[in-house]
């Protein structure tokens, strides 16, 4: 039988193994939003204004270019979730540049892939897209989060379960499971 104090120990180590199990790997910088954060759309209408601010911005990868001493990512922006994560849809306020003072593999940081950065706003280059000069507000990297993929559970072909009961068959269960 066990006493009340062992059963103190093990109450005390479920809950804390319970606690753990429930805390997200989704670094503070990343999923709390900036102080007096302001909307990528205010800053890429007047960019001088908001120069060495802090912010915290997420989107699609098009592009990585290793430089000599940093990684310049080309990122679409979209509005943030409450973790953090970009909410891919069809209107995006823009492009922007993150510049991480580190090499980031390019196979690893590819298209596609959604990223959300904290930085400084410290200038704006002009590059072209396609034949169209384009103005991209440029921070400086402080944390980045490269978010993992997720599951395309729409895109998998549904396949038959059928569980093994001793009555099995007609009229029990006339019909397979599906399940994707």
């Amino acid at each position: 039988m066990m006493d009340q104090k062992h059963f103190n120990k093990l109450t005390y180590i479920f809950i804390l193994m319970l606690m753990t199990a429930c805390s997200s790997n989704i670094p503070p910088d990343i999923r709390e939003p900036v102080e007096g954060e302001v909307q990528f759309m205010e800053v890429k209408g007047n960019v001088q204004n908001h120069l060495s601010r802090k912010f915290r911005w997420g989107g699609v990868i098009i592009g990585t270019e290793n430089k000599q001493e940093s990684s310049w990512i080309t990122i679409v922006a979209f509005p943030l979730d409450d973790n953090g994560r970009p909410r891919i849809t069809d209107i995006s306020p823009g492009r922007f540049i993150a510049v991480a003072n580190q090499f980031l593999e390019p196979l690893v940081y590819s298209q596609e892939r959604e990223i959300t950065v904290t930085g400084r706003l410290v200038k704006t280059v002009v590059q072209k897209v396609g034949e169209f000069d384009y103005e991209y507000p440029v921070l400086d990297v402080e944390k980045f989060y490269l978010w993992p993929p997720l599951a395309e559970v729409e895109d998998k072909e549904p396949y038959y379960y059928r569980p093994y009961y001793p009555f099995y068959g007609w009229p029990y269960f006339p019909h397979p499971y599906y399940y994707r």
